[in-house]
């Protein structure tokens, strides 16, 4: 699709209040990367937000941003446990804990993560002060627009591994269906969205809402609340973090079996996660599992091997060639 006369074409189209099929709306993205202009790019994003994204929209969109990135091929199918960001609550980074448990009670996790856009760290932040991970940015030349649009929807939606399960939050329930639409388009196996007191993602503050996505199946919404699974309440202060050299250090002792607000809120997630992609049988077994490797210390053994294997990696990476 070239940019100009079709460019155009689409606007009057959004203008129109007239939704994009899903190959449209990747066409356009991918010319207006091809050749881009941050006006033309403004317009599409806000006329399409003016109008309101449908899933195939969002899906369309970020089919076009996976075709312009990295591609990471996994040998097995593997979990993400990500959110939108945009809370605004300033926790510390759930999904990212959450994510090394799961990975040490048996998950193929694929953690995809940015650096902080609507908080003080995001999970790329503190990964790196432990791992050295080096996200992409998928804002990066719209970062003038002031009003949230699908760009604020895409960051769950661009793990360059494919996820084929996910724990997936949002910043309000209002997206909730939308994303859970967008991860059906995009041919997900299993995924929960999922929102929690104000938080883009599960919490032992309160209920939880979820809207669960499975292959070939009409979403299903629900509603579940942490105490029937053994989690006690909590405030959003016990959950707050800091920078990323803070939050890493709240994550470590985490790890080597702190226990408190912030361990439950992990476990809590890690299990969610656990059952979406069948590594558990249901979250009450997740539970149990991700207890279990926290309170041993065996996720900071995962964390630790983890950082070691990033590192040499990236000292191989480095090195200059014979």
């Amino acid at each position: 699709m070239e940019s100009g006369q079709a460019g155009s074409q689409v606007l009057e189209l959004l203008i129109s209040k007239k939704d994009l099929t899903q190959k449209q709306a990747e066409e356009t993205l991918m010319a207006l990367l091809d050749d881009f202009v941050p006006e033309q790019a403004s317009a599409f994003l806000v006329l399409l937000r003016a109008k309101g994204e449908t899933a195939g929209e969002i899906a369309g969109l970020a089919q076009a941003m996976l075709e312009r990135g990295l591609s990471v091929h996994c040998a097995h199918p593997v979990v993400d446990i990500v959110g939108t960001g945009g809370d605004g609550i300033g926790s510390v980074n759930i999904s990212t804990g959450a994510a090394i448990l799961a990975a040490a009670a048996g998950a193929k996790v694929a953690k995809h993560g940015n650096r902080s856009v609507s908080s003080l760290c995001g999970s790329a932040d503190v990964l790196e002060v432990r791992v050295m991970q080096r996200p992409t940015r998928e804002d990066e030349g719209c970062s003038h627009i002031t009003v949230r649009t699908a760009l604020n929807m895409l960051g769950p939606l661009l793990n360059p591994a494919h996820a084929a399960y996910g724990l997936v939050g949002v910043y309000d329930t209002s997206i909730s269906e939308l994303m859970a639409g967008s991860l059906l388009a995009m041919g997900v196996r299993k995924a929960l969205v999922v929102h929690s007191m104000g938080l883009d993602e599960m919490t032992p503050m309160g209920p939880a809402d979820v809207v669960e996505v499975v292959a070939g199946q009409p979403l299903r919404r629900y509603s579940c609340d942490p105490r029937d699974l053994g989690i006690p309440r909590c405030t959003v202060e016990d959950l707050k973090g800091g920078d990323a050299v803070l939050n890493a250090a709240i994550l470590r002792d985490v790890f080597g079996g702190q226990q408190g607000p912030v361990a439950d809120a992990l476990v809590l997630n890690a299990a969610y996660a656990l059952a979406a992609c069948s590594v558990a049988s249901s979250p009450a077994e997740g539970v149990a599992m991700a207890r279990e490797v926290q309170r041993s210390g065996k996720a900071l053994t995962t964390l630790n091997n983890w950082t070691a294997l990033t590192q040499r990696l990236a000292a191989a990476a480095a090195a200059p060639q014979q």
